[in-house]
């Protein structure tokens, strides 16, 4: 998935979760970022450890690093962290990690896949490419639609506020 499927979608579910419970204490920036931060952890971080881009699912996407997060959560009764925690499980999904168990339970079994490598300018195209993919193109821009969709809303909130 690309940027806006992981922001937009996750962020639909956590104002869903919001609707369905309203006393739902979550922080949608938090949630926001936690829809990212697999990527943002794992993309350079596999581009460091193993010069290549396309091994942007290591660390940050596994069990443990999610079971960390909740665990610190609920150690530290913090809200923030949960819905930093409910994002980048929401990432696992979209991500649909279980079709990388190997990546999802680690360490239990055995190392990260390595992809063969590849260049940033190589990695770059084909996520461009992949929008040729329904699969992905859709919830692009589902995802793209509601987080322009929300940042309206939150914008047009904001100025009614400053102007009453």
């Amino acid at each position: 998935m690309l940027i806006f499927a992981h922001l937009g979608l996750t962020l639909a579910a956590a104002k869903l979760a919001q609707w369905v419970k309203p006393n739902l204490n979550i922080s949608l920036f938090f949630v926001a970022l936690g829809s990212l931060l697999p990527d943002l952890v794992d993309k350079p971080l596999g581009y460091l450890l193993f010069g290549n881009m396309g091994t942007g699912r290591i660390f940050a996407h596994t069990l443990l690093f999610f079971l960390i997060l909740i665990m610190l959560a609920a150690i530290l009764q913090n809200r923030n962290l949960a819905s930093l925690s409910a994002g980048v499980f929401a990432h696992l999904l979209e991500d649909s990690m279980w079709n990388m168990p190997q990546t999802l339970f680690w360490p239990l079994m055995g190392d990260f896949v390595i992809n063969p490598p590849r260049g940033v300018f190589d990695y770059v195209q084909a996520l461009i490419m992949g929008l040729h993919n329904p699969g992905i193109a859709i919830p692009e821009l589902f995802g793209f639609a509601y987080t322009c969709y929300l940042a309206y809303a939150i914008v047009s909130r904001s100025l009614k506020r400053l102007y009453l």
